[in-house]
């Protein structure tokens, strides 16, 4: 049932409200927050850890309080410049802190005079987690009918309801936690990094405290105006089209699988016609097996051409009536999703900004024609019914304008992101440049794009950059 707990007057002066609120809560908690040394996963370097209490729901203070998670690794000589990076996860309901040895090591010649800041998105990590276990390991079959099952969700939300007002967990919130953190370290602009979602929360960030970031680099961008799970059949279907074309380009491919569009579509009308049954561990007998849940699982690997590299091997294997290397893959990443995402936090953030404003209309047109068809939009609105929803501030879905220099990348094979994301958004930043990663897919970091990335922090402008030096990567090999 869906659940509104603010109304619409509050709508209107929630920014307005939280801003006023940030200054005097950082005056407030600057002299009590205090980070003491910690030790990191994988992380060799010096890092220092604490926590920042804010009130989980700015317009009632009084009521409960969330501690805002928060780590720095500190420039590796002498003082830091007062313009830390600042990494925003995507997911949403990734953890930053859990990642602080990946991004040490990315932003390594930047972390020289500089601080890494890493702050866990309420809901997520260290800071008040919303997890949940959609699946249980002594029923594995589910994970193969249902993307997020219904009943699943439903006592996902009733339970994390005891602890969280889960209508407090989207970007705008995180925005202000955000800032208290920044102005109580007595940090300067920063320079955000963002992928993927996070580049949304980015956005919101940058509309609301503007004058606090001094640099943006948003890769693999989702725009605040348009919902992704709407436009995942096209892409999808893009990115499938894509492999397909480049698997007949390649010898070793078109040897080994010379008929795959033949051999997919067989494929897709044995699972039409639920003849494709499959054992799974644990199930005395052989389960049917869903169209929508296996082509799902089929666009989740078409983010990146690593993964994407493996399609063609695994549609001849379905062909030949071997389902055990799709159905491990999805109970794999079914499983592994709990650790993988703050699920309170992807629901919080996507039923109230994304599938709430999704037409009937919009889904027909945007799905009909493709191999997935509705089935993963229609599963994360059916999800949605069962989740408290926020009200967003007015104006929080149009676009962002913005004079804030801002690097913008994408990857040529992301089955994700598609490339119109990021030309939709990037047209609100005076002060922009645009870098296409040829052969690269989703959120992917490269050498080259380190050092532009580079340049890019330390002039603090995106005029002058190189957008055309990093070359094309070849296309992993396929898998045969």
């Amino acid at each position: 049932m869906r659940k509104t707990v603010l109304n619409q007057l509050c709508a209107s002066l929630l920014l307005v409200t939280s801003l006023i609120d940030a200054e005097g809560a950082a005056e407030n908690s600057r002299a009590s927050l205090r980070l003491t040394p910690c030790t990191l996963p994988q992380l060799s370097r010096p890092a220092r850890c604490g926590s920042l209490e804010v009130p989980e729901n700015p317009e009632r203070p009084r009521d409960r309080h969330i501690a805002i998670a928060i780590a720095v690794i500190p420039a590796a000589v002498g003082p830091g410049l007062p313009d830390p990076i600042a990494v925003l996860m995507g997911g949403p309901g990734e953890d930053a802190i859990s990642a602080a040895a990946i991004f040490a090591e990315q932003f390594a010649p930047l972390l020289r005079d500089r601080d890494l800041l890493l702050v866990d998105q309420r809901g997520t990590g260290r800071s008040n987690a919303l997890n949940c276990d959609l699946f249980a390991d002594e029923d594995p079959s589910a994970a193969l009918r249902d993307l997020f099952p219904p009943r699943a969700v439903d006592r996902c939300a009733r339970q994390s309801q005891a602890r969280a007002d889960l209508a407090q967990y989207t970007f705008a919130q995180f925005a202000n936690d955000l800032e208290h953190v920044r102005r109580a370290l007595g940090y300067g602009p920063l320079n955000v990094s963002a992928g993927s979602y996070g580049t949304r929360a980015a956005q919101v960030y940058l509309r609301a405290y503007p004058e606090s970031v001094r640099t943006a680099h948003l890769a693999s961008v989702v725009p605040i105006d348009v919902p992704p799970p709407l436009t995942m059949a096209k892409t999808a279907q893009s990115a499938l089209e894509d492999v397909f074309l480049a698997c007949s380009d390649d010898a070793a491919c078109r040897a080994a699988f010379p008929n795959l569009r033949d051999e997919f579509r067989d494929v897709i009308a044995r699972l039409d016609a639920r003849a494709a049954r499959a054992a799974v561990p644990g199930v005395v007998r052989a389960v049917p097996l869903d169209r929508g849940r296996v082509v799902e699982w089929f666009r989740s690997q078409l983010y990146r051409p690593g993964t994407a590299a493996a399609v063609p091997w695994l549609i001849h294997q379905a062909y030949e009536g071997d389902w055990r290397p799709i159905v491990d893959g999805i109970l794999t990443s079914a499983l592994g999703l709990r650790s993988a995402l703050s699920l309170g936090v992807f629901f919080s953030v996507t039923c109230s900004e994304d599938i709430a404003f999704m037409r009937e209309t919009d889904i027909e047109r945007e799905t009909r024609g493709t191999s997935l068809g509705d089935y993963r939009v229609r599963q994360q609105r059916a999800a949605c019914e069962h989740w408290p929803r926020a009200v967003l501030p007015e104006g929080y879905r149009a676009p962002v304008r913005s004079s804030v220099p801002t690097l913008f990348v994408s990857g040529d094979t992301d089955g994700g992101s598609p490339m119109w994301f990021t030309q939709h958004v990037a047209r609100g930043f005076e002060n922009r440049a645009e870098i296409v990663l040829r052969g690269r897919g989703h959120t992917e970091w490269s050498d080259c794009l380190g050092k532009v990335y580079e340049q890019f922090v330390r002039s603090g402008t995106a005029r002058g950059l190189d957008a055309s030096s990093c070359r094309a990567v070849p296309r992993p090999p396929f898998k045969t």
